[in-house]
């Protein structure tokens, strides 16, 4: 399997009550479905008027890119684990260790012999490779790319965002959860 991680929102203590760490992982069967996400994503980019170098980064898109994008979702051949962990005691910090942990441990049930490249996140990184060695997860392996030149990394950062307004119940998170919800392997939102 082919694996694209990317998070949404920051570590540490809550900087309000309804504050989230969340992580995603969109997983593809094969190379070949990835190829094709990144060719319709292309292609998307193109119907937009985008050039070859546009990043969907969910957080600075504007409502026709991110429409755009959500109406391309259910097409997509992939599958994801997404875990929110909700910063709400102010003592308490939400930690990439404790994230890669987590993760880590839904890996070894779903898909124990994945590749992942994720977004550039020296901590995370250095966590998620530590839990796959910790697990004896010794046949999956990751690395980081920039997200500017990987659209399946750019496809989990909408993913995590998704994942992050289903967690803070927005008034449009079931509009925005709708087009991956058929998708999914793993949810879940933890207590800090």
């Amino acid at each position: 399997m082919y694996g694209f991680l990317d998070e949404s929102g920051s570590v540490g203590v809550a900087q309000n009550d309804n504050d989230f760490l969340v992580v995603a992982l969109v997983l593809f069967q094969d190379k070949e479905a990835v190829g094709r996400c990144s060719a319709a994503m292309d292609r998307l980019r193109t119907r937009l008027g985008k050039t070859d170098t546009y990043e969907f980064h969910c957080s600075n898109n504007a409502s026709a890119t991110k429409a755009g994008l959500l109406k391309l979702l259910p097409s997509l051949d992939f599958q994801f684990i997404s875990i929110a962990i909700r910063k709400n005691d102010f003592k308490k910090t939400a930690s990439y260790s404790r994230m890669a942990d987590l993760l880590v441990r839904e890996i070894s049930h779903y898909c124990p012999e994945v590749k992942i490249e994720m977004d550039s996140n020296p901590t995370l990184y250095a966590e998620m490779r530590k839990q796959l060695k910790l697990n004896k997860l010794h046949k999956s392996k990751v690395k980081q790319v920039k997200s500017h030149s990987s659209n399946p990394v750019q496809l989990a950062d909408y993913v995590a965002n998704i994942s992050a307004k289903k967690a803070r119940q927005t008034p449009a998170s079931l509009d925005w959860y709708r087009p991956i919800a058929k998708k999914v392997l793993y949810y879940t939102e933890i207590n800090n």
